[in-house]
């Protein structure tokens, strides 16, 4: 066997072209690549004491020739990681399915971070009002900051409220969303939930609650909701009433009855949504993500095309 190729996430990060990669997901999605490409249930093992979660998401798509697989694995203790760990470790392996060579093995918490940023970028971009200015943003994580990178590469935004229950990791939110937005943008913290919500073009969350924290707000259409927290039928962050009186996309229909409740069986798959075009910038629609390894794969593609080493 070759040399196998490391890719971290350092090189990741600096590697990928996050408009590029949204036009590189659009354009397979238009073209039903999906379709052609194989993306079996993701296996998740979940423990107690101390909890833990071990979880595998394969895809296999000949139009890119790529056998994909993110293996990940959290840990939790209690009181943090300890000092030169972190609490989730993620890996994605890849093979050729032409040769069965292993090309690489990359960093999956960073390429997971793309992918999101990605997918919100495509689905911000497909529903939200072209004149959309404003976005808030419920949470302070590294999927929060992925969210409003990913709502910043498809619009011009003046403004970003950022919610968080603990101010000071709000506050370093918001320092970090400055760095990432380059200062362009003026980036607030609110102690109001309310403040965040409402008024807002465009909204984001992605927190671990386990009650719905969107319940209760006037979201009047054009508005459009990002959600990319807590998705079991038992704990979501939004309410069952604004996930049924809103018009409802995700990355997988199968996998998001499965994963996230019978509710979502009428959503929009994000094929069905490209071909429905400007019409969704009207109505009041929420992105329910509970991810799909197929994105993975198209961004493990455009990785691995950015940095010299792709099959496709």
């Amino acid at each position: 066997m070759t040399a196998l190729r490391v890719v971290g996430g350092a090189e990741i990060e600096a590697g990928a072209d996050l408009r590029e990669l949204i036009g590189d997901m659009e354009s397979s999605l238009r073209d039903d690549v999906r379709r052609h490409s194989v993306t079996p249930a993701r296996f998740m093992e979940v423990r107690d004491s101390p909890y833990s979660v071990f979880g595998a998401m394969p895809s296999m798509s000949d139009p890119h020739d790529l056998f994909v697989t993110k293996v990940a694995a959290l840990v939790d203790a209690g009181g943090g990681a300890a000092p030169g760990r972190t609490t989730v470790n993620a890996v994605v392996v890849v093979f050729s399915i032409s040769t069965g060579e292993a090309l690489a093995v990359l960093d999956g918490a960073a390429l997971t971070d793309v992918k999101c940023a990605a997918i919100t970028g495509l689905v911000t971009d497909l529903c939200a009002t072209p004149h959309a200015r404003t976005l808030g943003v419920v949470g302070t994580g590294a999927l929060a900051l992925q969210q409003v990178r990913g709502a910043a590469a498809v619009r011009d935004l003046d403004r970003v409220t950022v919610y968080g229950r603990d101010p000071d990791r709000a506050g370093r939110f918001a320092d970090r969303a400055r760095r990432s937005l380059g200062g362009a943008v003026e980036v607030a913290v609110t102690s109001s939930l309310r403040e965040a919500v409402e008024g807002q073009d465009v909204v984001c969350t992605a927190t671990t609650s386990s009650e719905p924290l969107l319940t209760g707000f006037d979201l009047p259409p054009p508005v459009h909701v990002n959600c990319m927290g807590s998705h079991t039928p038992e704990s979501r962050e939004v309410s069952a009433e604004l996930l049924e009186s809103s018009v409802l996309l995700v990355e997988d229909r199968a996998t998001a009855v499965r994963e996230a409740g019978h509710r979502h069986h009428r959503a929009l798959e994000l094929e069905e949504a490209l071909r429905r075009g400007p019409e969704l910038r009207a109505a009041r629609t929420v992105f329910s993500s509970v991810g799909h390894g197929f994105l993975d794969l198209e961004t493990t593609a455009h990785i691995l095309k950015r940095l010299g080493g792709a099959r496709r």
